[in-house]
Parts: structure tokens; C-alpha cells; sequence
């Protein structure tokens, strides 16, 4: 077990959800002066860096470096 596919994974749904959330914005769908909006964009970005912590976790637990 190696932590190519975790990169790999991480670097296209990455690219996906940061497409996901620049697309509506630029579109005008929300915007950051209303705050449901700013907060619901910050729950997001939270809980993708927390999947990703925790998965680097779990990886590396699994290969035995933690």
C-alpha cells in the first residue's frame, strides 16, 4: 500500500469540488456578503480538509509510519 492513489485521489476530487464551488461563485449563485452562503462554503471546505486528515491517517496507519 503506497500514498499514490491517496495523492491521486485527492488531487482530481480536489480539483473537481475547488471547480464545484469556483463555478457557481463566478456565476453569481452566492455570494460571500450573505452569510448563509459564507458559512456554508466554509462547512465545506472544512469537512474536505477533515476527510483528507483523516485519511492521511488511516494511510499511514496502515502502512505503519504513525
Amino acid at each position: 500500500m503506497s500514498l499514490g492513489p491517496l495523492i491521486y485521489q485527492f488531487l482530481v476530487g480536489g480539483a473537481i469540488f475547488a471547480l464545484g464551488l469556483i463555478i457557481p461563485w463566478r456565476s453569481g449563485d452566492y455570494s460571500w456578503e450573505k452569510r448563509e452562503d459564507r458559512l456554508t462554503v466554509i462547512y465545506m471546505l472544512l469537512g474536505f480538509l477533515l476527510y483528507l486528515v483523516l485519511q492521511l491517517v488511516w494511510h499511514l496507519s496502515a502502512l505503519g509510519k504513525i
